[in-house]
């Protein structure tokens, strides 16, 4: 598995660590006279506890490099993976914030590393349902009917933008899917449908905030696609999406496009269609 732009948050991280190290000696010399007040052996104690709490973080680090270039699990557990990568992180925002690096950049590579350890711990994934989560501006901004918050049925299939395309593949697999207008909205789906595993198409800052968020949980991101400009008229790879499918069908045990059925509206109101067509006219007249 090549590294291709994996290298600069692994890259990133490293460096961060580098500055982790640098402030916490500064921090440890200019507290110890102080502690060594309370009790002459404090120093060291706590000297050695930070030491060792860096070492874990950087070791951690290292195994999570090995796993996303080579594609295999070296780290014990998918929660342990998360845990380092959640440390990580904050130090990369903040050592690229300091370097001048691009977010979006920055942001690019942290989604194809958690997409390479995903893949890398497909035997770690749990039985259960796959979501097919996206965002709101794929749907033609001309389009007059409402398919967020469980209302992906009210899609005419007019095939002006991409989510006929996608209700077609969610229904050929027999996937839940929902289109959030938010993180909130989001969150609210997932615990409702308690997937296995999430397929996320965004822009690089939803798609990072939805994927630490959802940690420990597998999320495969796709990056959307703007030929409009942001949150307008998306569109996103369908190869990539299927693609994504395939893998985890073949690590969930089922095989794509043999569990064809209507696609369940994840997040959907239970009170039934009724209830979904009139909401759908008043969010019409509102337009």
């Amino acid at each position: 598995m090549a590294l291709g732009e994996k290298k600069l948050f692994i890259t990133i991280s490293a460096g961060g660590l580098a500055l982790l190290a640098i402030f916490m000696t500064g921090a440890w010399y200019l507290i110890a006279p102080r502690l060594g007040e309370f009790h002459v052996d404090l120093p060291g104690a706590v000297g050695v506890a930070a030491g060792l709490a860096f070492f874990v973080v950087a070791l951690g680090l290292g195994l999570v490099a090995v796993s996303a270039v080579t594609g295999q699990r070296v780290l014990f557990s998918q929660r342990i993976t998360s845990t380092v990568v959640r440390i990580l992180f904050p130090l990369v925002r903040l050592a690229s914030a300091i370097l001048g690096i691009d977010k979006d950049q920055v942001k690019r590579s942290f989604i194809e590393v958690n997409n390479a350890l995903v893949a890398a711990g497909r035997d770690t994934l749990r039985p259960g349902t796959l979501l097919l989560l996206l965002p709101h501006c794929l749907q033609a901004t001309t389009c007059p009917h409402k398919i967020t918050g469980g209302l992906i049925e009210n899609c005419h299939g007019c095939g002006n933008c991409v989510i006929e395309s996608l209700l077609d593949v969610a229904r050929r697999n027999g996937l839940p899917l929902t289109v959030a207008t938010g993180g909130t909205l989001a969150r609210r789906v997932i615990g409702e449908v308690d997937p296995a595993a999430i397929i996320a198409v965004a822009c690089e800052t939803d798609l990072t905030s939805g994927i630490t968020d959802s940690y420990p949980l597998p999320v495969l991101g796709i990056l959307n696609e703007r030929p409009h400009g942001p949150c307008r008229d998306t569109t996103v790879d369908m190869g990539r999406v299927r693609d994504a499918i395939a893998f985890f069908a073949e690590a969930l045990g089922w095989k794509p496009d043999e569990r064809e059925q209507h696609p369940r509206s994840a997040g959907a109101d239970a009170a039934g269609s009724n209830e979904s067509e009139e909401k759908e006219k008043a969010w019409t007249r509102a337009r």
